[in-house]
């Protein structure tokens, strides 16, 4: 297996190939000179590779990152990036940004939904006035429900909204979250437009996030997750 960072349609660096690897660890660095302006402009794509027995490259998997949606001048950002099969067909209607952390002493478990980008309203608007609710889930029950603010005519809104919910650690791995992103219409009903669930019961990049805040207690995880249709 091998895997491939590259800055989009400029420079790229190619790890060295581990044969034989289901659990892959690289632990190697690339380094891309970029002046700070360019930040807003560019992305980091990674593309991971099989090679089978005819030494042919096959893609597992890409996931790209905006660099724009990091601040790399307070901390270096860590945290696994789900990849995507790029042969598959996806029913995406946005992105959302969400932050996790569990704190054990507390038994508190925070989620902060940072913001939300290209949401597809429904019924084909060109506008909305989208909110998120937040569900926390036990053996798929919803047994508490939170919502943040409704940003006016916005279809990437920022929310910065935290979530704080009070979690017993021996029930941790029975919940799971439902983030469902909604819109406010005239009449005063809610819409959902899509949702993400994460937890250990979830797949892709729902259990990546839960399993990356479980193990680093007391550290924010943030991850983009792509929105499916309600």
């Amino acid at each position: 297996m091998v895997s491939e960072a590259g800055l989009l349609s400029k420079q790229n660096g190619r790890q060295q190939i581990q044969r034989s690897a289901y659990s892959v660890f690289f632990d190697e660095r690339f380094s891309i000179p970029l002046d700070p302006s360019a930040l807003e402009e560019n992305s980091l794509r990674f593309s991971v590779f099989g090679i089978d027995e005819d030494e042919r490259n096959i893609s597992t998997g890409v996931a790209e990152l905006k660099l724009s949606d990091l601040d790399l001048s307070i901390r270096p950002f860590n945290a696994w990036l789900y990849l995507q099969d790029m042969n598959k067909a996806t029913d995406s209607v946005g992105e959302i940004l969400l932050s996790l952390s569990y704190l054990p002493t507390a038994e508190r478990l925070t989620v902060v939904v940072v913001k939300a980008k290209n949401l597809v309203w429904t019924n084909g608007k060109v506008t909305a006035d989208p909110f998120v609710k937040v569900y926390l889930l036990q053996d798929g029950r919803k047994i508490s429900k939170k919502k943040t603010a409704v940003k006016r005519d916005d279809t990437n809104p920022v929310f910065n909204e935290a979530m704080i919910f009070s979690v017993p650690a021996i029930v941790l791995q029975e919940l799971s979250l439902r983030v469902t992103v909604a819109e406010c219409c005239e009449d005063g009903r809610a819409e959902n437009i899509g949702h993400v669930v994460i937890g250990p019961a979830a797949g892709g990049m729902g259990i990546t996030h839960w399993n990356q805040m479980l193990a680093t207690l007391r550290k924010p995880v943030s991850m983009w997750h792509p929105l499916r249709q309600s």
